[in-house]
């Protein structure tokens, strides 16, 4: 039965609206789950003792009052939680190693602006999308999750990544943190000078670490040779860390570069996550003094170089031919 105004539809027609009002429906009670497919978590693979970082939970969203709620888990740990809609939205946990820095909850907020305080108030440190944490421990360490819910049909949508905290080595010369070179009468300025038939001794060291660094020597940007260098010793300290240290003893004549220089270089590792190096030069000054003089050519002496004595030997006869034969061509 047909009414009068009545808009015929045929059957292709319908689908189409049916699959139109589908398709409206689903962008209209599913925003969040289209949206934090993306989600990202953002989490500093290497932390340092001590140190205060932040912890990232990015998505496509501008509204979070449209979600119901966004929590953070160290390994099987809660300790952190933002509920938009909570009156005070933030809550932290106590969990072993982890001190959030939430900063002002909206109740101290509102207690400053009531007193009539018209400076800045202190930071909201921790919000919806990112955690402070402060005072780094080692047992900080673990991998740190963002699980995020959306409000209108509790979808839950979590990403995670892993943070490992170390204690890096103390500061060494430079003011790294790292390992330092060591010479027996060396006050740690300058080149060490060594001359022909010594031997040198040098010992790296790196303290105050944890875990123990692993230390190598190189000479001239090649790993030393295994007949110079000691076996390493690592032991505890009073605070939980490790000293590290590595001697190395080598005929300084036999490595010299073409200027009368060696470069020894200690590399301290901690696998993936720490490496750092202190370097020393070595002179020597008898080399350096020839070199200098005019005496050596591309690092030879005259006596190894055959063009050069050749050249030496025809500067010798032409002189020695002037002064015998005062020749015109010599004055």
């Amino acid at each position: 039965m047909m009414y009068a105004g009545a808009v015929m539809v045929s059957g292709a027609e319908m689908w189409a609206l049916l699959l139109l009002w589908a398709v409206l429906l689903v962008g209209v009670t599913h925003p969040a789950s289209v949206n934090l497919k993306s989600l990202k978590v953002k989490v500093p693979r290497v932390a340092y003792v001590g140190e205060d970082t932040e912890l990232e939970c990015t998505f496509p969203w501008t509204d979070p009052g449209s979600l119901y709620s966004i929590k953070w888990w160290r390994d099987n740990d809660q300790f952190y939680q933002y509920i938009p809609k909570k009156k005070d939205p933030k809550m932290k946990f106590n969990v072993t190693g982890i001190k959030v820095d939430e900063g002002p909850t909206v109740g101290e907020l509102r207690t400053v602006y009531a007193s009539g305080n018209t400076g800045e108030p202190n930071p909201q440190n921790s919000t919806e999308f990112k955690v402070s944490l402060k005072d780094l421990t080692l047992t900080s360490s673990g991998m740190f999750t963002c699980e995020v819910i959306s409000d209108d049909n509790f979808e839950t949508f979590r990403e995670s990544a892993n943070m490992t905290v170390i204690d890096p080595p103390d500061l060494n010369r430079a003011g790294k943190f790292g390992p330092t070179i060591e010479v027996a009468g060396w006050n740690g300025d300058g080149p060490v000078e060594v001359r022909d038939g010594d031997h040198v001794e040098a010992v790296c060291v790196a303290r105050g670490s944890n875990p123990p660094v692993l230390l190598t020597w190189f000479i001239n940007d090649t790993k030393a040779p295994k007949e110079f260098v000691r076996q390493q010793t690592s032991h505890m300290e009073g605070h939980n860390t490790y000293t590290s240290s590595l001697r190395v003893v080598l005929p300084a004549q036999e490595l010299w570069d073409s200027q009368g220089r060696l470069h020894l270089r200690c590399s301290a590792e901690i696998s993936g996550l720490f490496r750092e190096s202190d370097v020393l030069e070595l002179h020597n000054p008898e080399l350096r003094k020839a070199q200098l003089s005019g005496l050596f050519a591309a690092g030879q002496t005259v006596a190894a170089s055959p063009r050069l004595l050749a050249c030496v030997l025809m500067l010798a006869w032409l002189l020695h031919h002037c002064v015998l034969t005062h020749a015109p061509s010599c004055s």
